[in-house]
């Protein structure tokens, strides 16, 4: 009698719940209540697989609901039985090829999202996330032809277009990045941090005027990270202004210090989230 029920408000709430953080002192308190929420959906969707062993949206909300609470094994188990299950299911291999990619499975990543996207002819979605996994490993030339296929389908995808910027930032090559910015800018669209990213580039190649300019917007915009306060540190101390370079760089070193993942200089992280909270979805 399940087989046709699905509550994505519960899955919302749940994903809300997990990823959110104790801003108190009742922080072990919370953790527990979070701990006996997820295991009643748990055993709400293994109740339904009782009566129906094949049922999708009950299998793949274990995934999830495992894959959230970090027990990568037991949801590997049931997003490949999704899979097994329902192999017309696009989505099926995305949640798969995303978890094999978490838990550096990256060959069978590769099958399960090229099957998605044979699957699913009309998304961008399972190539842009091939080429993000590429771009994570250091693979740019590799990510590039993969965010090129994504954009054949969706001209307009901007992780796509971001990705592809980055692969080329990743080689160095500055002039394709400056190209690709116009490019996005052209068709109205915009990624996070982008003047950040011009300002680096910018500065490396030693155009100080034009990165001192974009470091100064993403600040304007960024104030509380410490990236762009240290790159107008070291475009200040190149032009001479060592007092405000040493301003930028105390702001910069005080916001890192209280950080829990402190960086001060430009990287993938800034723009994809390369860890275990990677998108897993159960829509179709």
């Amino acid at each position: 009698m399940f087989r046709h029920f699905r509550i994505p408000l519960a899955i919302f709430l749940l994903l809300i719940i997990v990823l959110s953080k104790s801003l108190n002192g009742q922080a072990d308190e919370q953790n527990s209540k979070e701990e006996n929420y997820l295991d009643n959906i748990g055993n709400y969707y293994e109740m339904i697989l009782k009566t129906d062993s094949t049922n999708y949206d009950a299998l793949t909300n274990l995934g999830v609901i495992y894959q959230q609470s970090g027990n990568m094994e037991k949801s590997l188990y049931y997003f490949e039985k999704a899979v097994k299950f329902n192999p017309k299911k696009s989505r099926a291999y995305h949640n798969l090829g995303i978890l094999n990619s978490i838990i550096g499975r990256l060959d069978e990543a590769r099958i399960n999202l090229n099957k998605a996207a044979e699957l699913n002819t009309t998304s961008s979605n399972s190539i842009r996330q091939l080429g993000i996994i590429h771009l994570q490993n250091n693979m740019p030339d590799e990510a590039i032809k993969l965010f090129e296929r994504a954009l054949i389908r969706d001209n307009l995808d901007t992780e796509s277009l971001l990705g592809k910027t980055l692969a080329y930032w990743l080689l160095k090559k500055y002039e394709n990045v400056l190209t690709q910015v116009n490019e996005i800018k052209a068709l109205g669209l915009k990624f996070k941090r982008m003047e950040l990213l011009l300002a680096d580039v910018y500065f490396k190649i030693g155009d100080y005027e034009k990165a001192l300019k974009y470091a100064k917007l993403d600040e304007s915009e960024n104030s509380s990270q410490p990236e762009g306060h240290y790159l107008l540190g070291n475009i200040y101390r190149i032009n001479g202004e060592i007092d405000k370079a040493e301003s930028e760089f105390d702001e910069a070193f005080t916001i890192a210090r209280k950080s829990p993942n402190p960086t001060l200089t430009l990287s993938l992280n800034i723009y994809f989230q390369f860890n275990n909270n990677q998108t897993i979805r159960t829509n179709k």
